[in-house]
């Protein structure tokens, strides 16, 4: 059974998770994008938020008539206590938040897509380990476009590279039980169909190989390039140049080349 859970974003008056800055925005979503809360709120104690603005574009003007963050505590601590989990990306700031508004966060499991991240982008920090990136740098990197620094908006992105994340890890597992042999069980149907028209179109030239690796040229109305590592019949990775691969998925070419291989 699959997991529930919800996303959760605020838009605040301030990035100070540890003093007084207040809500102004709260949306969160299920993992099957249902809205469960979104809504605009009236800071008690916030009249203006000049730099917040500038980044969400909430002006007290706009939340002049909407009720305070706090009206919505017992409905969040609902939601919470229905789902299995809670997903936000950058948690600490949001878990700071809910704090400072009298919920204790010890009682929920949270998830952050931010630092699982990390090592899937790569970047290296020279304090070791690996830079966490923005919500709009992971929305990219899986190419899924949203507007920034809205709440639904921003759960939306949120929960669309959560997901891709997890696929990924899967596919990490699914390669460590592969073999050259049952292939096709990493690959849906439909990605399968196309490498079929790929490999039988003669599309795939193999240019280089080894014990261990094989690279292909893939042609198309773009040429592609496709690499394969196997050790001991099972295979250790693959990897596409290709805009759908790029994403972290597995695409055609590698479906057409491992036909190739498997001549």
């Amino acid at each position: 059974m699959s997991a529930r859970y919800v996303v959760m974003d605020f838009e605040t008056t301030g990035i100070n998770k540890y003093h007084d800055d207040e809500v102004v925005q709260v949306a969160i979503i299920n993992q099957d994008d249902e809205i469960l809360l979104h809504e605009l709120c009236c800071p008690k104690h916030h009249f203006s938020w000049v730099d917040a603005q500038k980044v969400h574009g909430i002006t007290p003007a706009v939340v002049k008539n909407k009720m305070p963050f706090e009206h919505y505590l017992e409905q969040i601590i609902s939601i919470f206590e229905d789902y299995d989990f809670i997903v936000c990306y950058n948690i600490a700031f949001e878990k700071g938040m809910l704090e400072n508004y009298g919920i204790d966060v010890s009682k929920y499991q949270f998830r952050d897509p931010m630092k699982e991240f990390a090592p899937i982008y790569g970047e290296k920090s020279y304090r070791g380990g690996y830079k966490w990136k923005s919500l709009t740098v992971c929305a990219q990197y899986f190419g899924f476009e949203f507007k920034a620094h809205d709440a639904l908006e921003d759960v939306k992105a949120t929960r669309y590279c959560f997901d891709k994340i997890q696929e990924l890890k899967n596919h990490k597992k699914q390669l460590q039980e592969a073999t050259i042999d049952n292939w096709q069980s990493l690959f849906r149907k439909q990605i399968i169909n196309n490498g079929q028209q790929i490999y039988d179109n003669n599309s795939v030239d193999i240019i280089y190989q080894e014990k261990q690796q094989i690279v292909a040229s893939v042609k198309g109305s773009q040429d592609y390039l496709v690499s394969i590592i196997v050790e001991q019949g099972k295979i250790k990775k693959m990897a596409c140049n290709c805009p759908y691969a790029m994403r972290g998925n597995k695409c055609k070419h590698m479906a057409a080349l491992l036909m190739k291989i498997n001549e």
